[in-house]
C-alpha cells in the first residue's frame, strides 16, 4: 500500500482519495459494522462487566457488613466478659470482707471469753489462796500450841498476832 501511495504522489496527483460510490458503500458497511459490534459484542460485554462489578461490590459490602457485625458482637462479648469479671471480683471481695469481719468477731468473742475465764480463774485462785492461808494459819496455831505444850508442858493462851 505504501508503494502505491508513493507512486500516486510522484505522478503529480495531489489528491489520492477520490470519492466515488465505493466510499459511501464503505461508510455504510463501517456504520453497520459498528452497529453490529455494539449490539453483539460491546453491550453484552459491558453488561457482564457491570454485573461482575456489582457482584464484587456486593460481596465487598457484605464482607464489610459482616466485619462490622463481627466487631460489634466482639465488643459486646468483651464488654460482657469485663462486666462478669468485675462482678466476680466485687462478689469475691465482698465475701472476703464478710469472712474477715466474721473472723474479727470470732476473735473478739474468743478474747472476751478468754478474759472472762482468766478473771474467773484469778478470782478462784485468789479465793483458794485465802482459804489456804486461813487453813495454814489455823494449822500453824495448832502446831504452835502443840509445840508449846510439848516444850513447856502446859497450855499457852492465844498470843498476840
Amino acid at each position: 500500500m505504501f508503494p502505491m501511495t508513493a507512486l500516486a504522489l510522484a505522478a503529480g496527483e495531489g489528491n489520492i482519495i477520490q470519492p466515488d460510490g465505493s466510499l459511501v458503500f464503505t461508510l455504510v458497511l463501517f456504520l453497520i459494522f459498528i452497529f453490529l459490534m455494539n449490539r453483539l459484542l460491546f453491550r453484552p460485554i459491558g453488561r457482564v462487566l457491570d454485573e461482575r462489578e456489582a457482584l464484587t461490590e456486593g460481596a465487598v459490602s457484605e464482607a464489610r457488613a459482616a466485619s462490622r457485625q463481627y466487631e460489634s458482637r466482639l465488643a459486646d462479648y468483651e464488654a460482657t466478659i469485663r462486666q462478669a469479671r468485675a462482678d466476680s471480683y466485687r462478689q469475691s471481695e465482698q465475701q472476703r470482707a464478710a469472712a474477715l469481719e466474721e473472723r474479727r468477731r470470732l476473735i473478739e468473742e474468743a478474747k472476751g471469753q478468754a478474759g472472762e475465764k482468766i478473771e474467773s480463774a484469778k478470782s478462784e485462785i485468789a479465793e483458794q489462796g485465802e482459804r489456804a492461808r486461813a487453813a495454814l494459819e489455823a494449822e500453824s496455831r495448832q502446831i504452835a500450841d502443840q509445840i508449846s505444850r510439848t516444850v513447856l508442858g502446859r497450855a499457852t493462851g492465844g498470843g498476840a498476832d
